[in-house]
């Protein structure tokens, strides 16, 4: 067995049994398998019936033995165990001698059967009745770690109910192409990703972003696959496939995650083959050595056979990935999605955190927060005229100039000769007057010296203010809007806690103005920034952090942060509706819009790798200390057979504490 299959011996050897006799349903070519109730029972609990069964024959023996029983009775049951226990690993070990591979199954198997050669057939059955009943405690702590892929599969309907112009009729998702209307009844699940056309309600999206909070959700709002509808109809136009879906992009990080193992698991799985030689070559030189020294041929080969079953790396091999995965299932319930061990254990030893600041650190909704208007304009004026402007414009500016309008209730300005210029703003006759709105780089073109001055010290007091200003040129006379993006409520919490946390260095990376990343710095009580960053410049800075601090976790949510959440040794995405590019980038995923997501990220990280090195503390101090009690003949075979599959079953258990961090 190696760590990264971590499946047990019966399972690899009796599942083409299950297969037999499944039943086969097609849908769109692709073929799905489901078993009857019976071999669904069986595929579930494989492991404990076979260990169960070996235990039960194994207990028979001895009971027969302590009550002076027929020894031919007392021989067949503990043959049946062997053979219930043993049969399974034969197999696997069979279906691997063509490539000569040894791993723990087969050191296993020797030890049992040299155990039964030297007349101790009964410890070579516990031997394998152990392996057996770890092997099934392992498929259970894995079972656990998977329980969040298997309730998210379970999260969206199968079907969903498209509006066509003959009426509504249910179609299985896979059938259903983007730009379909489907209706969507109160206390059903959303079936797929989409944008409401029509009607408004609450949806309950705590299963995909674990924000316990109902949205509420209107004309133009999206909606996400496995969410549920609560109190009202709703009409949505389908937006995604039900393989691209949210929903389906969660299920596949979860489930690719056992792809990326932890780096302590990747050299297991690599010396594991010769490390399983050098305990075989091990035993023999005990034994022979033993035996050269004068011990009895019995006692010296019951010598070798101790140092094979304690030193065999059962608890080893498991200590890294059921920790890991373990860790990545809890995640996964708070909505934190993990990639693969590996990148936990690169946020646990990380000492440098950077953000960018729009989206991230901040709530990424612009606000227009004042008005720096001229004698003879009224600021209800001044809106109308940008409203008017800004309403062919889809830039965050603008829409947040729109939003103004709607919350103080006002109509844009009537407009004429509308020009938009890229790159020089745009041009418009508003109410009879001459307007210009652009960027207050752009004014010395349309103003005049002596108003020049006075206009970049009040635009610069706006950024000073750690807010972005707008300049707007109404029949000559100068206005400035200023925008502010709001911080987030628990960003400043966040920072502080990864302090004390063990983070040195935490950072933001924007494309923002200097003055408005140095407010935020400030308000955040940041180490350090680099503000107007382009995409690439995010990419040098990236770098430049990972030369002084040797590493660097990034955490973003848009496209341009997509290159840098790829260059950072872990690149950490915001938000369900973040970017799919930079989700696609990221190797975490943080499905809910809260900052404080990323502190209890790295505190989790951090007490994974604390149990991960309890776990290979425990499991080679129990191989260094019985290997040399029992080469020296101070383990009994029943004691090294307890001993060794004992710190397995410890392993495993101290790993499953993991699945209790979700509220840490």
């Amino acid at each position: 067995m190696t760590a990264s299959t971590l499946v047990s011996p019966a399972r690899r050897a009796l599942n083409p049994v299950l297969s037999d006799d499944p039943m086969i349903e097609t849908d769109g070519g692709a073929v799905n398998v489901f078993y009857t109730p019976t071999a669904q029972l069986i595929e579930r609990h494989l492991e404990f019936i076979i260990a169960a069964a070996a235990g039960t024959f194994l207990l028979t023996a001895w009971i027969i033995e302590l009550a002076g029983g027929p020894v031919p009775l007392y021989g067949l049951f503990t043959l049946m165990a062997f053979a219930i226990a043993g049969v399974p690993a034969l197999q696997t070990v069979w279906s691997k001698l063509h490539t000569l591979r040894i791993d723990i199954d087969l050191l296993m198997l020797l030890g049992a059967g040299l155990a039964a050669w030297i007349g101790s057939p009964f410890e070579g059955a516990l031997l394998l009745f152990l392996f057996a009943l770890s092997g099934a405690l392992e498929e259970f702590a894995l079972r656990r770690t998977q329980s969040a892929i298997i309730a998210l599969r379970e999260l969206a309907p199968k079907e969903a109910m498209v509006l066509e112009e003959t009426g509504a009729r249910r179609v299985p998702l896979r059938q259903v192409s983007i730009g379909s209307r489907i209706l969507i009844r109160p206390g059903e699940k959303v079936p797929l990703d989409g944008t409401v056309e029509a009607g408004q309600s609450s949806i309950d999206e705590s299963a995909i972003t674990g924000e316990s909070i109902p949205r509420e959700c209107g004309v133009g709002d999206s909606v996400l696959a496995g969410t549920q509808n609560l109190n009202g109809r709703l009409e949505v136009r389908v937006t995604k496939l039900v393989t691209d879906t949210t929903l389906a992009r969660i299920v596949h990080l979860v489930t690719e995650a056992r792809h990326h193992p932890a780096r302590a698991q990747r050299l297991i799985d690599r010396i594991g083959p010769a490390y399983s030689i050098c305990v075989i070559a091990a035993a023999v030189s005990i034994a022979v050595i033993n035996a050269v020294l004068d011990v009895p041929t019995a006692e010296a080969v019951r010598r070798g056979i101790a140092v094979l079953i304690v030193a065999s790396p059962c608890a080893l091999i498991i200590a890294t990935p059921v920790a890991y995965l373990a860790a990545i299932a809890a995640a996964a319930r708070r909505g934190v999605l993990v990639k693969g061990g590996a990148h936990l254990e690169v946020v646990a030893r990380a000492t440098a955190v950077a953000f960018d600041k729009t989206g991230t650190l901040t709530t990424g909704r612009i606000r227009l927060t004042d008005v720096d208007r001229r004698d003879g304009l009224s600021e209800e004026e001044v809106l109308r005229i940008a409203g008017a402007v800004e309403r062919s414009s889809n830039h965050p500016l603008a829409e947040a100039v729109t939003r103004a309008l709607h919350e103080r209730r006002l109509e844009p300005a009537e407009i004429a000769e509308y020009q938009s210029i890229p790159g020089e703003g745009a041009m418009a006759r508003v109410g009879g007057k001459s307007v210009w709105i652009g960027r207050p780089e752009l004014l010395p073109s349309r103003v005049t010296n002596r108003d020049l001055a006075d206009a970049a010290a009040r635009a610069d007091r706006i950024r000073q203010a750690g807010k972005t200003a707008s300049a707007m040129v109404v029949d000559g006379k100068v206005v400035f809007l200023a925008f502010s993006d709001t911080l987030r409520t628990h960003a400043a919490e966040c920072i502080e806690r990864l302090r004390r946390q063990g983070v040195r260095w935490v950072a933001m990376l924007t494309g923002d103005h200097e003055q408005v990343a140095d407010t935020v710095a400030q308000q955040l009580k940041l180490d350090g920034y680099l503000a107007q960053l382009a995409p690439e410049d995010k990419l040098i800075a990236v770098e430049r952090l990972r030369k002084e601090h040797g590493g660097v976790v990034l955490v973003g949510d848009g496209i341009n942060d997509a290159p840098a959440l790829v260059h950072a040794d872990v690149g950490i995405a915001m938000g369900a509706r973040g970017a799919d590019v930079a989700m696609g980038a990221a190797d975490i995923v943080l499905m809910k819009d809260q900052i404080d997501d990323v502190a209890w990220l790295h505190a989790h990280a951090r007490r994974t790798a604390g149990i991960v090195a309890q776990n290979l503390t425990l499991a080679i101090a129990v191989i260094a200390v019985l290997s040399v009690f029992a080469s020296l003949g101070g383990v009994p075979l029943p004691l090294a057979v307890v001993g060794h599959e004992g710190s397995t079953v410890l392993v495993a258990l101290n790993a499953l504490r993991l699945l209790r961090s979700r509220d840490m």
